[in-house]
């Protein structure tokens, strides 16, 4: 689909009729980053895969993206082209940054969220994670690559075959894709307690327990303390791996808070209710502390978008 920031890549899988979902990946990654997830999360919502503008990608830029309005300005322009009106949005690392900042500059527009280990947006990312980056980019850089991606919990003997791939093409487009300057310097930032006071959607915020680029259950107590309409969980044994390495948890919750969470839909022109998914389990209470989930595996189909 076309704005005047280019022309974007979309992926659309699942029923015609069903809800709309849109899922936004992570920094200079790409779609298929959730291959691990699609088949569950397409079994009941018609599914927006998009590729971030800007980003090593199918999707080709005209016009920098220069700041955090620039990207509600493109995500807007790309709801509108697919005929989406409020949506349900699924958000990985740097792409919940950008759901949650629509989430406050068009709140209009986003039905619900579910975060699974935003970039800053609850606590500064960690000094480590930059100089890690920097460093990624150096001689002999497939080694300074494998040793960033390890730091953050991906690791080759522990992920399947999709995952491996997706960690070669992130990469080859770190490697090889040119992000323009302007677009570069776009970074996640932390939201402030009022605009985190004032949002009306539903968040649902997913952080692996070992997370490093922020403290995991610091992170998750502002959520709580702020966010008026929260659900937050720690995920066991994963770090900003986990939509890789604990997918099954993760797509247990997320359908978990879209399918029981009661909203008002009026997510597309033709509105359809989303069927009964037995696929999904109990999300455990918020009360007190932050808890970690126990692993509960819900059946796996594919692992890859078809």
């Amino acid at each position: 689909v076309s704005s005047r920031f280019g022309t974007t890549q979309v992926v659309t899988s699942g029923p015609e009729d069903a809800p709309p979902l849109v899922l936004l990946h992570g920094f200079m990654n790409t779609l298929l980053i959730w291959s691990p997830n699609i088949a569950d999360l397409s079994r009941a919502y018609r599914v927006n895969a998009i590729d971030i503008m800007g980003h090593p990608s199918k999707s080709i830029p005209d016009e920098p993206i220069r700041d955090a309005g620039d990207y509600a300005e493109w995500l807007t322009a790309t709801l509108n082209e697919l005929g989406l009106d409020r949506v349900i949005m699924v958000a990985l690392s740097f792409g919940a940054w950008l759901a949650l900042n629509l989430a406050i500059t068009a709140p209009e527009r986003v039905r619900k969220l579910a975060l699974l280990s935003p970039a800053a947006s609850f606590l500064p990312i960690v000094k480590q994670f930059a100089l890690r980056g920097i460093l990624s980019r150096l001689p002999p850089q497939r080694y300074w690559f494998d040793s960033f991606m390890g730091w953050m919990g991906f690791s080759y003997d522990q992920v399947n075959a999709d995952a491996q791939r997706v960690l070669d093409l992130m990469y080859l487009g770190g490697m090889n894709f040119q992000m323009s300057q302007e677009t570069m310097r776009v970074m996640p930032s932390v939201f402030s307690d009022d605009e985190l006071q004032g949002l009306r959607v539903p968040v649902l915020l997913l952080i692996g327990e070992n997370e490093v680029i922020y403290d995991a259950a610091e992170a998750l107590a502002r959520a709580r303390r702020l966010v008026p309409d929260f659900r937050g969980e720690l995920v066991p044994e994963c770090s900003h791996d986990m939509s890789f390495s604990q997918y099954r948890i993760v797509d247990a919750r997320v359908l978990d808070f879209l399918n029981n969470h009661s909203i008002n839909r009026s997510d597309r022109l033709t509105p359809t209710e989303p069927p009964d998914d037995p696929q999904t389990s109990p999300v455990a209470s918020d009360a007190g502390r932050p808890k970690t989930i126990k692993n509960e595996p819900v059946p796996k189909g594919t692992d890859s978008f078809r």
